[in-house]
């Protein structure tokens, strides 16, 4: 049998105010390929890349985050003309090998560790899967953590975390005003796969690509750019953590990168 860690991510609602976290700390930056500026009467098919990095301000693990949100200027997003992967389909199955295709939007690599939730400031123990994001219908999102690189099962815990031990979960991506927002909010049965009193898991980097990806039929790409501003692409990521019984916000602002015609 395949073997995961789908605590890896690590995004957590709470934390106990008895374990004694410290501040988390983040880098991130969004890479837009290609970048063109296109117009709402012709837009620009589009993909780019999430790099995330966490850390804590002393010698603990990371808090586990509770979201990650990114604000993306000029893109919209077109779910309902490509194939849907639902979570239902994913959760039933165990596997989204039964997914349909065109229907995967973006993957990533992952690195963590995961840590008896008692002691923040053990180091932990490596876990570094993929994560698999899909199509779940106009606005919708479905992600799911398979193996490792290369198909490389990854052994965390000694193998007590299966694939399809922890399910998949959904997010979301929709238009508000001239920015697309990409919403991941990760129930707690990802944070804690063997129970809230027993491990928990700290991101250490995230790279996520989403695919530059078009439905030659509809004449459609899944992302599409409508615009850009001042002729550049602004971008932020905010992360959220909680613990210590408090809630720490981290905006990240982007590096604004330069459209093309």
């Amino acid at each position: 049998m395949k073997r995961i860690i789908p605590a890896g991510i690590a995004l957590v609602v709470l934390i106990a105010a008895s374990v004694a976290y410290a501040a988390n700390t983040y880098t991130a930056q969004v890479q837009f390929s290609p970048n063109k500026a296109g117009t709402a009467k012709a837009p620009a098919a589009i993909g780019f890349t999430m790099n995330f990095k966490a850390g804590s301000s002393d010698a603990n693990r990371a808090a586990p985050l509770s979201d990650v949100t990114a604000k993306l200027y000029g893109l919209v997003s077109n779910g309902k003309d490509f194939p849907i992967c639902t979570l239902n389909q994913i959760a039933t199955a165990k596997s989204d090998t039964g997914c349909k295709k065109g229907s995967e939007v973006a993957t990533g690599a992952i690195t963590s560790v995961l840590g008896f939730v008692s002691q923040p400031t053990a180091a932990g123990t490596p876990c570094n899967p993929f994560l698999h994001v899909y199509n779940g219908g106009q606005g919708k999102l479905v992600f799911f953590f398979v193996d490792g690189a290369f198909g490389t099962p990854h052994q965390c815990l000694n193998g007590a975390i299966t694939t399809g031990h922890v399910g998949p979960w959904t997010g979301t991506i929709k238009a508000s005003g001239k920015w697309m927002l990409l919403d991941i909010k990760v129930p707690t049965f990802v944070t804690y796969p063997l129970g809230p009193t027993a491990v928990d898991g700290s991101l250490l980097t995230l790279n996520l690509n989403w695919f530059k990806m078009s439905n030659k039929g509809k004449n459609v790409a899944y992302l599409q750019s409508v615009g850009c501003l001042n002729g550049k692409r602004p971008s932020s990521i905010t992360f959220t953590a909680s613990f210590n019984g408090k809630t720490q916000v981290d905006p990240v602002k982007g590096t604004p990168q330069r459209c093309t015609k």
